[in-house]
């Protein structure tokens, strides 16, 4: 198209842009009117413009090939039944898959047998270095997943101790090779217990600076490299030689546009806090999946509406791998059909609404970029206020952590309380043809068994938990 065609239209400033949704306002206040604050505080204004937007480079994916890739997330409490289930989602669509192992008498070699060399990433709900050497003789091209500082804020206890856990981290990272991870650091338990998005990015920084300090007290930060690899071995990919790597894994939230901003500020962070180390250009492998925080037994069915959604942000934001959660997955137990809406779901997404062909398609929107900004911004605030108070670790035990999320949850709560947030079907036009039952394979609620801990785990909940039991006390 011919430039010409601009030459006789002039160029309209902010000023004039705002001066004219003024005169529309008829004497009503543009900044009560027109302007909204998120809980963190940023500013949502009704216009964005190239004059007050500053474009940022910021890397899109960690493989940079602006692709990314479908998995399947499977709890192996059987090795042989995990296997094969693994093996049916990759012959029905999953590029790869998450396999969550509980612990160390699960058979890893019948796990992974037959299993193609590319797309497993290995979550494992304990920390047994022998089992992790195995894993390594296997010479599987796998991403182990194993975060202590997640156990200690998820369960209230290490898996052995700091002194142990921080130790075995070290030795860990010593005998990992080729394509095994390095650290991981898992933000799920912030996001889905209600913290804002600032705190989520705040207390990652936080997360990942203990574990960057406890090499850098090792001496091992030199060290601190993994083999970036094709993750799906496809076509026109390359192989990039060694990259410094951390795996993060996500969840995303409700809030479409500030999701998409949250993935992008999740780099910046990363390099940040790695320049802070001389680690030069350290990158994030960003594995996402929907929160469970806002699903519903109320009209059930849409939850895969928010799932959907939520996958999109997550996509758009730049995450490398997404694993989509079943919308009966906290009520139902494991079934062929939820899972296969929950994986077809992201191949829609891929194979009929190409959101695999465009690399970045965030980038350059005003809204976006100044969002982003924004939360780079106030984390950088708030990890630089809990370093100050004496890191993550210790704010956990002092327990002011878990009260900032408590009051974050809590604001939420009362923000749908009071219908200013809204859950379709659930708060807002209810669906009186699928009441609820009394029971259901899963209890679907928060179980909170008494133990000893050694500090106040942060309790993930969904928001609407209160509301179900109350309902369901009246079948």
């Amino acid at each position: 198209m011919s430039k010409r065609l601009f030459e006789d239209f002039e160029g309209v400033s902010e000023a004039q842009w705002k001066q004219k949704i003024q005169y529309d306002l008829k004497g009503a206040d543009y900044n009560d009117t027109l302007i909204s604050t998120t809980p963190d505080g940023i500013h949502i204004k009704p216009f964005y413009h190239s004059e007050s937007s500053e474009a940022h480079e910021i890397p899109f994916t960690a493989t940079q090939t602006g692709d990314w890739y479908v998995s399947q997330k499977i709890y192996a409490y059987s090795a042989e039944t995990a296997n094969l289930k693994a093996k049916n989602a990759l012959k029905r669509g999953a590029e790869g898959v998450v396999l969550v192992i509980p612990n160390p008498e699960i058979d890893a070699e019948v796990l992974l047998k037959s299993l193609p060399e590319v797309g497993i990433q290995i979550h494992l709900e304990f920390f047994d270095l022998e089992y992790i050497e195995n894993l390594n003789k296997l010479a599987l091209k796998a991403y182990i997943h194993i975060d202590p500082i997640h156990r200690l804020a998820s369960t209230g206890n290490w898996f052995a101790s700091r002194e142990k856990d921080l130790k075995s981290l070290i030795d860990y990272l010593k005998i990992s090779d080729g394509y095994f991870s390095n650290i991981t650091v898992n933000t799920n338990v912030y996001q889905q217990a209600g913290a804002t998005t600032v705190q989520e990015l705040g207390y990652f920084l936080a997360h990942l600076n203990e574990y960057l300090n406890v090499l850098e007290q090792a001496e091992e930060i030199t060290d601190f490299t993994t083999t970036r690899f094709d993750f799906a071995q496809r076509p026109n990919h390359s192989d990039h030689g060694k990259a410094k790597r951390i795996n993060l894994d996500t969840t995303t939230g409700s809030d479409y546009f500030m999701e998409i901003a949250k993935y992008r500020a999740y780099r910046v962070l990363t390099k940040s806090l790695g320049n802070e180390y001389g680690i030069e250009n350290l990158e994030c492998y960003i594995s996402a999946s929907p929160s469970m925080r806002n699903k519903t037994l109320l009209d059930y069915n849409v939850n895969m509406l928010r799932t959907t959604t939520e996958c999109m942000s997550a996509v758009l934001g730049g995450a490398d791998t997404v694993y989509n959660l079943p919308y009966d997955a906290f009520f139902n137990k494991p079934n062929e059909f939820g899972e296969r809406i929950s994986r077809n779901q992201l191949l829609v997404l891929k194979e009929e609404a190409y959101f695999n062909n465009v690399g970045n398609a965030a980038e350059g929107s005003y809204y976006i970029e100044t969002l982003t900004q924004q939360l780079v911004e106030k984390a950088l605030e708030l990890f630089k206020q809990l370093e100050s108070a004496g890191g993550l670790i210790s704010s956990l035990h002092e327990g002011s952590i878990q009260r900032k999320i408590k009051e974050s949850a809590d604001r939420e709560q009362q923000a749908l309380k009071h219908g200013d947030k809204v859950l379709v079907g659930a708060t807002k036009y209810p669906n009186a043809d699928q009441p609820l039952l009394k029971e259901y394979e899963i209890l679907p609620f928060v179980k909170i068994e008494p133990r000893k801990t050694l500090i106040e785990p942060i309790v993930q909940k969904r928001l609407m938990e209160e509301k179900e039991k109350e309902e369901m006390r009246k079948l």
